[in-house]
Order: structure tokens, then sequence, then C-alpha cells
């Protein structure tokens, strides 16, 4: 009985490196801008966490276009410092990256104190599937009524085309399909 599993996984193995890199990847290097108007965008639940919609755009001033949104929670994590654990999908709803995603995680500074930082990006759907990166960020604008984020996008994805199809790694395998 072990000796035919070993001739599956071996021939597996075979089947894929003769296939090339089943998983090819590409690498995404852009920046966007992220718009926090906290007086339309997002609202407050309880006492320190915040549902964000903030608007992704493609470019700093007044003429951008918005192509998404960044969705998700941020969380007053330590009260002795102004630092907000966030949690968001980047949703692509317009551009070259319409009808994905990017799901991030990340500590957001407080207004004036923490201008600079860095989120991980954990993963990605549509375009981006299987995502891993990072994003850095800064705040290039801020007001009494709202702050604009540059966030400069450095992942690696793999494209959804090459990823097989429900159905294709079982009728590779020969396993039963639910038909």
């Amino acid at each position: 009985m072990a000796s035919y599993y070993s001739i599956a996984v071996l021939s597996m193995l075979a089947f894929s490196v003769s296939m090339g890199h089943a998983l090819d990847e590409k690498k995404l290097q852009t920046t966007l801008y992220i718009k926090q108007r906290p007086a339309q965008d997002q609202r407050a639940v309880g006492t320190d966490t915040v549902v964000i919609n903030w608007l992704i755009q493609d470019g700093p001033g007044a003429a951008a276009n918005t192509i998404g949104h960044a969705e998700g929670l941020t969380v007053h994590a330590n009260p002795a410092k102004p630092l907000w654990a966030t949690i968001m999908d980047l949703v692509f709803e317009g551009g070259s990256l319409a009808g994905s995603t990017l799901k991030v995680m990340g500590l957001l500074g407080g207004m004036n104190d923490a201008p600079t930082g860095q989120w991980s990006v954990m993963g990605g759907t549509g375009e981006l599937t299987i995502a891993r990166g990072i994003i850095n960020y800064r705040v290039i604008q801020e007001d009494g009524a709202s702050r604009t984020f540059e966030i400069c996008i450095y992942v690696y994805y793999t494209p959804k085309e090459t990823i097989p199809a429900l159905g294709g790694i079982a009728s590779i395998l020969e396993l039963p399909t639910n038909k």
C-alpha cells in the first residue's frame, strides 16, 4: 500500500516538473493613494474600533480617479500611543486591477506622530491571487477634513489563469468529483 502512494506522489512530482513551474509568479510594484475622510468614510463601533471604507485613487489630487476602496477595521490597540491595528481589504473596482483584492494588515500611526509606516500583504484574489509582500505608506497631505496616504505596493502574486480550475486537479489525479 505504501509503495502505491510513493508511486502516486512521484508521478505527480514528475508531472508538475514536466509542465514547468505550475504557479508562475509575477511582481506588482505600483504607487496608489488612499484618501481617508473620517466624517464620510468611516464610523465608530464602540470606543476604540472604527469601520473603514476609504477611497483608493490613482493620484493624489482632486482630479484623481477612484479605483477602489480600502475596507476593514482599525482598532486603537495601545491607549498610551497613537497606534491603530488595521486589517483591511484593498478592493479594486477600476483600472488594471479591477476585480482583484489585496489582504492587508499592520499598524497605522497617529495623526501627526507617525507619517510613514509599513503594512503586510498576506493574500489576494482575482488577478492578485496568493499575493504576499509589503506596502510602504506615508502621509502626503493632511488637513482637518482628510488625510492622503501615498502607498507603494510591492507584492508577488500568481495570476489567476495559472491556477487549475476546480475539478482540474481531481481529473489529473482521477479523483471522484461531485457532479
